[in-house]
């Protein structure tokens, strides 16, 4: 509805537009335009409940059509709205959302209730990382409002990066999970879960996806002879400059500090090194493998890894270790007091876990000085440890086991390659088996 015509309250002689000038509609009662300088503002006086006359601003001339205005004027005629009380629990909504939202964003609720959640976990803190990490530019962002066009703009950053699909899918899983322990909070923080529908897209089968793929299967090989005798090299020669660096420091005023002489491993990333290399656990895992898990005496390693602790059947791993990495340990063992329970690679400072990344620094020169590949990765002692299982024969669902997997469908997947001599051996066999008499028994010969 359009309502008009309006009529002036001023007199006569009055210019046609002076400021402040009220027109007043005749169709609806107390609805009218007040003429400023600006422009204008549509407005409704009415009496309340109270009999108090108010008046309440409908919109702004222009921007508010009058059609607009004028439906909204006499509906709160027709149903004796209290037009400016209802604006005011609009604005007190308004500024309500807008303090939630600033406590609802990804940062906070990391900070709070979902840190109070993780602390209970074993492997909480590192979820409360995970998340922080990967979702670095949503940290400010109120959780309310992401949306899946946010989803596919972090996918193909992470992408672009590098980062495997596999790894993207397993950080979406995370914060999709945050966000369903956000609606089962009371009061719920989020009334539904915004990403609860949406999925990450299939990787993009272009060059870049297929040079990451090629990359990663490549590292995924035995490492050469000339390599393995690198890493042994580097790792004589980091405890060898270790040793010289303390006696200089004895020598010159710091007499105080221990004698690296006299213990077996001048540094814990060494036995960490030769551990990984036996064992083929991951750096996570040995970070929290403990004495308790590692029974020296007999080298046997039973492990739970971190990645399937919370899993209501989780993987295991459990080893029986050969002479050569039993003896590793039990030497450092030793070096640590023979103790009975706590951490098998604490940290010299503070006794407590160590991050996730100390390895590294000492991984590096330990490269160096055996002449390895500057950009070989720690982790290629696990691929060469899976490697070697397989390209020797080795059943994969025991490799698979081995290394803390529950079936060989990934080892098959990713290692598959490694194993064709075994295939060609078992299918010359098999054909052995169903061979004319005479050709059996001329091969036989």
């Amino acid at each position: 509805m359009i309502c008009g015509p309006f009529r002036s309250t001023l007199p006569t002689g009055v210019g046609r537009h002076p400021p402040r000038l009220a027109l007043w509609c005749e169709r609806i009662t107390g609805f009218h335009l007040l003429k400023t300088k600006a422009g204008g503002s549509r407005r409704y006086r009415y009496q309340d409940r109270l009999g108090r006359r108010r008046v309440a601003t409908l919109g702004r001339y222009p921007a508010k059509s009058p059609a607009a205005a004028s439906e909204e004027a006499l509906t709160c005629l027709n149903e004796k709205r209290d037009a400016l009380a209802e604006q005011e629990r609009e604005r007190m909504q308004a500024r309500q959302e807008a303090e939630l939202a600033k406590t609802r964003t990804l940062r906070n609720y990391l900070d709070g209730p979902y840190s109070r959640h993780q602390s209970r976990k074993k492997t909480g803190d590192e979820t409360l990382r995970r998340i922080a990490y990967a979702f670095a530019d949503w940290l400010d962002r109120d959780i309310a409002t992401l949306t899946a066009a946010d989803v596919r703009t972090w996918q193909e950053a992470r992408e672009k990066a590098g980062r495997a699909h596999a790894s993207l899918q397993r950080e979406f899983s995370a914060i999709k999970t945050l966000l369903n322990h956000a609606t089962r909070q009371d009061p719920p923080v989020l009334e539904h879960n915004p990403l609860a529908r949406v999925a990450l897209e299939r990787p993009a089968a272009n060059a870049r996806t297929r040079q990451l793929s090629e990359k990663r299967e490549a590292a995924r090989r035995l490492l050469t002879d000339t390599e393995i005798q690198a890493l042994h090299a580097g790792l004589e020669g980091f405890a060898a400059e270790l040793r010289a660096q303390r006696r200089n420091s004895r020598t010159h005023g710091r007499a105080y500090l221990p004698d690296l002489d006299l213990v077996a491993y001048p540094h814990w990333t060494i036995p960490f090194t030769y551990c990984a290399l036996y064992t083929g656990v991951r750096p996570g895992d040995l970070y929290t493998l403990t004495w308790e898990e590692f029974n020296v005496t007999f080298g046997r390693l039973v492990k739970t890894p971190e990645k399937t602790r919370h899993h209501p059947d989780p993987a295991r791993i459990v080893m029986d270790l050969p002479k050569a990495p039993t003896q590793i340990m039990h030497g450092w063992w030793e070096q640590q007091g023979k103790p009975q329970a706590g951490l098998v690679f604490p940290s010299p400072e503070t006794g407590i876990q160590l991050d996730k990344k100390a390895h590294l620094r000492g991984w590096t020169r330990i490269k160096r000085l055996g002449g390895l590949p500057p950009d070989l990765a720690f982790y290629a002692l696990r691929h060469h440890f899976v490697s070697a299982l397989v390209a020797a024969g080795v059943p994969l669902l025991t490799v698979a086991r081995l290394v803390g997997h529950k079936s060989a469908s990934m080892i098959e997947r990713n290692y598959g390659h490694l194993c064709p001599v075994a295939a060609r051996d078992a299918l010359a066999a098999f054909s052995a088996t169903v061979a004319p008499a005479g050709a059996r028994q001329t091969r036989g010969n």
